[in-house]
């Protein structure tokens, strides 16, 4: 990332003198004064948004819907620390429901150090993926979510579901707008598969499609595992994108450069006899690892 705590001296005319040794005529040029917007602008942390979609069909109903709400829950304290340890991002959290339609929770996505959250009560209907992305995608834009006046890192986006899709027949078409979204392709993205979901080859398939990369889809086959996954790629998820983003991305490459998460071996959760595939505190980058990942320049990126 920019290192936004030294200024580049050389971009500031500090005059020209004569040598004081004649003791007379010192010839000065004026000197620039900064702009201080421009340093303003630079102090500013970088907005990090992470996303979180979560199904709210009726199976979704008891257990499993109070599990979500621990994990995000219990998450948003590490999120806390991590952004007070990083200077420069600012970790900004924004959530959606979606069943039968999808809403989003947060209007904007909210400052994590202020962000208050609200238990999921209210789970009913199917499971329409194709809302869900239909809804992202309106977001994902410079003059929606991802309008910062000092940039953006690219998001996060966590999808959380226990079962396939019930619009099988017309998800991908929104599937397909949703990654013609220069944002999303760019966007570091995990998919969890609840219990039933983790049971089913076509979620576990559309998870797939959404990640771009099977690695990225998790099985949650029970919701001690479930809570855990949610985070540990969150978690993992941030890192991944403001620390190995530490060199802005002047010139987006023609094809995004993708992050996978890796998995460590199998571990038991404490208290139950269920394993979990937990994601690990690195990343791998899967294409030209010369190439800066995570950061994106503003104006010559995302103008759109």
């Amino acid at each position: 990332m920019a290192d936004t705590d030294n200024f580049d001296l050389d971009s500031f005319d500090f005059g020209e003198f004569d040598s004081l040794d004649t003791g007379v005529n010192i010839k000065r040029q004026p000197v620039l004064t900064p702009d201080v917007s421009n340093i303003v602008t630079s102090l500013k942390k970088r907005a990090m948004i992470v996303i979180f979609i979560i199904d709210i069909s009726g199976s979704m109903k008891g257990a499993r819907i109070g599990a979500v709400n621990d994990a995000v829950r219990n998450v948003l304290p590490e999120l806390k620390k991590r952004e007070k340890s990083n200077t420069s991002a600012e970790i900004r959290i924004a959530i959606m429901e979606f069943s039968n339609d999808a809403h989003w929770r947060t209007l904007l996505p909210e400052p994590v150090s202020t962000f208050q959250y609200r238990d999921i009560t209210d789970v009913y209907g199917g499971t329409n993926y194709g809302k869900a992305f239909e809804k992202l995608n309106e977001k994902l834009s410079a003059d929606q979510f991802m309008n910062s006046t000092a940039g953006a890192y690219t998001p996060l986006i966590v999808f959380m579901t226990d079962g396939k899709p019930s619009d099988m027949g017309l998800y991908r078409e929104y599937l397909d707008e949703l990654k013609r979204n220069k944002w999303f392709r760019y966007s570091t993205r995990v998919g969890i598969a609840i219990e039933d979901g983790a049971l089913s080859e076509d979620c576990k398939r559309v998870l797939t499609e959404f990640t771009d990369n099977e690695k990225n889809v998790f099985e949650a086959k029970n919701t001690a595992v479930l809570v855990r996954q949610i985070k540990l790629v969150t978690l993992t998820g941030v890192d991944s994108v403001t620390h190995q983003g530490s060199v802005q991305n002047q010139h987006a490459p023609s094809e995004p450069v993708r992050v996978k998460i890796r998995s460590f071996p199998s571990v038991p959760v404490q208290g139950n006899s269920e394993s979990v595939n937990a994601p690990a505190p690195t990343v791998a980058q899967t294409s030209n690892p010369t190439l800066p990942i995570g950061e994106i320049d503003w104006d010559s990126d995302f103008n759109f």
